[in-house]
């Protein structure tokens, strides 16, 4: 996919880029890991607001 910006400018997508980016916006399915990692951090984050200690867990 064929992006221009510059620190200055705006981002342009033309063609087949914008098809395909359109299409991965509206049909793109979230990652299983990134959605545990979410579930795991807000449950830390709730524990923290309520001032519970909490254990991380390390997978070796």
């Amino acid at each position: 996919m064929a992006i221009k910006s510059s620190t200055f400018g705006r981002v342009e997508l033309s063609g087949k880029d914008a098809a395909r980016f359109v299409q991965q916006v509206s049909e793109a399915q979230p990652n299983p890991l990134a959605l545990a990692a979410l579930a795991r951090g807000r449950a830390i984050s709730e524990k923290v607001n309520k001032g519970e200690t909490f254990k991380l867990k390390r997978n070796a």
